[in-house]
């Protein structure tokens, strides 16, 4: 499943790169630029990732310690955590490069 994978995210890398260079017209010295804020916005998912894993189970362990029940750990390993906290970071990003642009009002 890997190499398919691989070969997946290969052809649509390379198909979405001869579009956007030829059909949308942007230039590939834009590319290295591009990579490096998608690696900025993972960086950031991840520490909001392990934000929100650190708060779920102080919130968990606590409900448990009060009494209230069993509350299952389980509820820390959804995988909805992982894409919930990718939108925090894509926000949080957005946010953060527009403030320095100065354009941080709504249009």
């Amino acid at each position: 499943m890997g190499t398919f994978l691989l070969g997946v995210i290969g052809v649509t890398s390379v198909g979405i790169y001869i579009l956007g260079s030829r059909g949308l017209g942007l230039s590939g010295r834009g590319l290295p630029a591009a990579v490096g804020k998608m690696l900025e916005c993972i960086g950031t998912a991840l520490v909001f990732f392990v934000l929100n894993l650190a708060v779920t189970m102080t919130v968990i362990f606590i409900s448990r310690g009060l009494g209230e029940g069993l509350v299952s750990l389980y509820l820390a390993g959804d995988t909805a955590w992982l894409i919930l906290s990718l939108f925090q970071a894509v926000t949080f990003q957005s946010w953060r490069e527009l403030s320095r642009r100065g354009g941080d009002r709504a249009s």
